[in-house]
């Protein structure tokens, strides 16, 4: 007789004990992710925050009447002004939490800015000991400021009561200029010129980077310690910028494997945008690693504003153009809405923040922005 117990187990029973064992730990992972996918839910849940409104909470007038996405407001039937809700124009702005901020929006006759009140956000803004009675005087800024003239973080609005809330701050600030600024250009207020787009010409041409910039192809905007109003008057942040989409631009600036994947990689309408600098400052900042936004610059063209997220963002570690110089920080941003047009002049805006002694302080900047008629048909 054979003893089975001296038998090593059966291959089938052991193929079956491995197969029970995958499918548990399978169940254990799915588990878990649904049940921290369900905690990360809640957790947001607890940050959001709606409120009650009325009209005539942003706009003084006696009665309003709806017109399309806004709402003109009367006194004694004279046309006083006009109010708006922010996700009618802008909803594709989301802040940290990933949701639009919805805000109420009123401006008299003139374009100036007559009331702006939150009626829905989701930031978890008190997570960095912010208190809400904070954010709402930031918004009261608003009060008085004309659409017709320019104000950004660190230029006409303050983040004094806000301080550690940079990405809620700036997206904010597009949400309620970009909105207003559409509604008083659909009402007349504010004219924009929307100039024809032209074709980008297609052919290839070799430069090297000192033609690069003296065709302006490669637009620079060089900040100094000056500038932000510190001692001294060294290099802050040297930044380059362009349009990597054009062939005789992208294709000398990114190399031609670069190129070549981001146009595969690109949907028709969408546009390349590459950044570098170098310095002690950073275009990038950190609130895209918590947020997922880069908060520090953005496009802007007409009454759009066009900001970035980690998703629309890829690493570059080097400038692949001849003569160009040694680089910190570099990166690729594809522009997801269809209605920028390269070829129409743009604005690169950027936020700086910077130490004043103990005391955290920000200034914008700007650079205009176009590609230059040699490259277009």
């Amino acid at each position: 007789m054979i003893d089975t117990r001296s038998l090593p187990e059966s291959p089938v029973r052991l193929l079956d004990n491995e197969g029970n064992m995958k499918r548990k730990l399978a169940a254990v992972i799915i588990f878990s992710v649904l049940a921290f996918a369900t905690v990360v839910y809640a957790q947001w849940g607890l940050f959001e925050h709606r409120y009650k409104y009325q009209l005539s909470d942003v706009l003084q007038a006696q009665r309003f009447e709806k017109k399309n996405d806004y709402w003109e407001g009367y006194v004694n039937d004279v046309l006083a002004g006009y109010v708006l809700l922010s996700k009618d124009w802008t909803g594709n702005l989301v802040g940290y939490s990933g949701k639009h901020m919805e805000t109420l929006i009123g401006m008299d006759m003139n374009g100036t800015i007559a009331g702006v009140k939150l009626i829905f956000h989701s930031e978890p803004i008190v997570l960095i000991g912010l208190k809400e009675k904070n954010y709402l005087k930031f918004l009261k800024q608003y009060y008085g400021k004309s659409i017709k003239k320019e104000f950004s973080i660190g230029k006409g609005i303050s983040m004094d009561t806000v301080t550690g809330a940079t990405v809620t701050a700036v997206v904010h600030n597009a949400i309620i200029l970009r909105s207003a600024r559409k509604v008083a250009s659909k009402a007349g207020i504010l004219k924009v010129a929307r100039r024809q787009g032209r074709s980008v010409r297609q052919e290839y041409k070799k430069l090297t980077w000192p033609e690069l910039l003296k065709a302006g192809a490669v637009k620079n905007l060089r900040i100094t310690t000056g500038d932000l109003g510190l001692a001294g008057n060294e290099i802050y942040l040297d930044l380059y910028y362009g349009v990597a989409t054009v062939p005789s631009i992208g294709r000398n600036v990114l190399g031609e494997t670069i190129y070549r994947d981001t146009m595969d990689t690109l949907e028709d309408g969408e546009t390349a945008i590459f950044v570098f600098s170098r310095g002690e400052g950073s275009f990038k900042g950190s609130g895209f690693a918590r947020g997922g936004i880069f908060d520090r610059f953005n496009l802007e063209q007409e009454d759009n504003v066009y900001m970035f997220r980690d998703a629309d963002y890829r690493i570059l570690t080097q400038i692949g153009v001849k003569g160009a110089p040694e680089i910190k920080e570099a990166g690729l941003f594809i522009v997801r809405g269809k209605d920028f047009d390269p070829t129409r002049p743009f604005r690169f805006n950027l936020v700086l923040p910077y130490r004043e002694g103990g005391r955290k302080e920000f200034r914008s900047f700007k650079s205009e922005g176009t590609i230059p008629d040699g490259f277009l048909e």
